[in-house]
């Protein structure tokens, strides 16, 4: 699981680092203006839409059954509903398809209702280009729940290094010349490169498509119920975008702001927060339908305290150095100095919530897997509704900063719900050892931040911040600092996820 792990980890950083090349060409080749706007608004609209419909519930529905049916049925049965599955994901994602390039400018309207003619009609024609997108979405997302469940994870884990690459080949080779709507187009051929380089690896299972429109089978009917209070709770940060895009539409470039800094967030606490669950969900799935509560208790622990272990440092290191990694990775070409502080600010203030966003999803993936999905689509309800009266009470008084906080208060109500809900459920999963080690854990992250707020404070003095390098220097070198000092006090402290694993490199020993 290490190795796995760690190759996990080291695909799904480099890709994440790709995915941010790919965002800082498109401010680097349209800046902040219309075009930009145009095309983030666009590209989140299917991706939204395909999100709240089904996509945010694919593999997570497909792991828990079909783990289910291979442990107490058989292959061949877990094959049948392979097929009916894969088949009901095609027949929504064309559906959705067709519906949304019918209807792309009320779609449009709806995300940024303040766009002048030509920005709409500009956003409304890349939309319908982007649209069949989400066809090899889903089925790439159910390729992905597959692969996982027998045990593959390196694949489907540089899926989107692949789409990721085939973006920013597009932008030097024809960015300047084909424009905004050749990158459309590109778009959907990345993605389909997605599920392309999937099957030559599905076939090695012994597994073939046969179209099955059966969706009346039992196996279909537990994954559907399974679905709906999934499908709830998945559309927390689908509408956390439409609120804050619909509200910062109003202000000029504050589209482009909002999203390259609520996407950097994202993908930075994707990362890690990727890696585990992606990793533990076919196992605890698994172990689940074996009924092994020990097995799956001890999974979903250490997959916190591991999350914990890792999201806090990253938290540090953004919550003081933003502005700096705004800059290196948005300050070039058109993009304006006014721009980078502005996202570099929002970066901060959404960097608040990274812990709470990586808990959510440990804690909702173990929820998933337990075939258990009231409890977070209850939570989802509520923190929707927490950020969306944080957005319209917090943009009125702070602009765009306050969507940012929103969002921060929105996952900070979500992780607390639904730990409470899982602590209820399962009393004696945390124990007092295990609460013990996340108190040291958050002792160590707190003495990291003050020592990266010294350091930097005190490396930013000495260097110029407004160039790529001096940022680089001022940032890397004091984050890199103050991360041995992280080290070295969970070490000192004794923080149990730490010591087992130099246990484990030392002798090998089970622990």
């Amino acid at each position: 699981m290490l190795l796995t792990a760690a190759f996990m980890a080291f695909a799904t950083l480099l890709s994440k680092v790709l995915g941010l090349v790919r965002d800082s060409m498109l401010t680097a080749y349209f800046g902040s203006g219309m075009e930009s706007d145009a095309f983030l608004t666009a590209s989140t609209i299917p991706t939204q839409l395909f999100d709240v419909v089904i996509g945010g519930v694919i593999s997570a529905t497909f792991i828990p059954v079909f783990n289910d049916i291979m442990t107490k049925k058989s292959r061949d049965e877990a094959m049948k509903f392979v097929n009916k599955f894969i088949t009901l994901v095609l027949l929504a994602s064309v559906v959705i398809s067709v519906f949304g390039i019918i209807f792309a400018s009320p779609l449009v309207t709806l995300q940024a209702p303040s766009y002048d003619t030509q920005k709409h009609l500009m956003a409304q024609q890349l939309t319908a280009i982007m649209f069949p997108m989400i066809i090899f979405t889903g089925l790439a997302f159910s390729c992905v729940g597959l692969l996982q469940s027998f045990g593959e994870y390196n694949i489907p884990s540089i899926i989107s290094l692949v789409s990721n690459a085939a973006i920013i080949l597009y932008y030097v080779l024809f960015g300047k010349k084909f424009g905004v709507y050749g990158l459309a187009v590109t778009m959907v051929i990345a993605w389909s490169l997605q599920l392309i380089i999937q099957i030559p690896f599905i076939k090695r299972f012994g597994i073939k498509y046969h179209p099955d429109f059966n969706f009346k089978d039992a196996s279909i009917k537990q994954a559907a119920l399974l679905a709906g209070p999934m499908l709830v709770s998945t559309w927390v940060q689908p509408l956390y975008s439409l609120v804050n895009q619909r509200l910062a539409s109003n202000v000029a470039s504050a589209v482009t702001y909002i999203q390259q800094s609520s996407r950097l967030y994202i993908i930075v606490t994707g990362v890690f927060s990727f890696v585990v669950t992606n990793l533990i969900f076919p196992k605890l799935s698994q172990a689940v339908a074996a009924n092994d509560k020990k097995e799956a208790n001890t999974l979903i622990v250490t997959s916190l305290k591991a999350i914990i272990l890792v999201i806090l440092p990253i938290m540090a290191v953004f919550m003081t150095a933003a502005e700096p990694i705004a800059n290196v990775m948005y300050g070039h070409g058109k993009m304006s100095a006014e721009g980078v502080r502005s996202i570099g600010y929002l970066l901060k203030l959404y960097s608040i919530g990274m812990l709470a966003l990586a808990v959510n999803e440990v804690l909702s993936k173990a929820f998933f897997s337990m075939q258990d999905s009231k409890p977070p689509m209850r939570n989802s309800i509520v923190s929707m509704l927490v950020n969306i009266a944080l957005a319209y009470l917090l943009y009125h008084y702070m602009s765009t900063p306050g969507l940012a906080l929103a969002t921060v208060g929105g996952s900070v109500t979500n992780a607390l719900l639904n730990y409470i809900c899982m602590a209820k459920k399962h009393p004696g999963m945390f124990t007092r050892s295990d609460k013990l080690s996340i108190v040291k854990i958050v002792i160590c992250g707190i003495v990291m931040y003050a020592v990266m707020y010294i350091s930097f404070t005190f490396a930013s003095g000495r260097t110029d911040t407004s160039s790529v390098f001096g940022s680089i220097i001022a940032a890397g070198g004091s984050g890199a600092f103050s991360l041995i000092i992280y080290l070295v006090a969970c070490a000192v402290l004794k923080v149990d996820v730490i010591t087992d694993l130099i246990r484990n490199f030392k002798g090998g020993k089970k622990v």
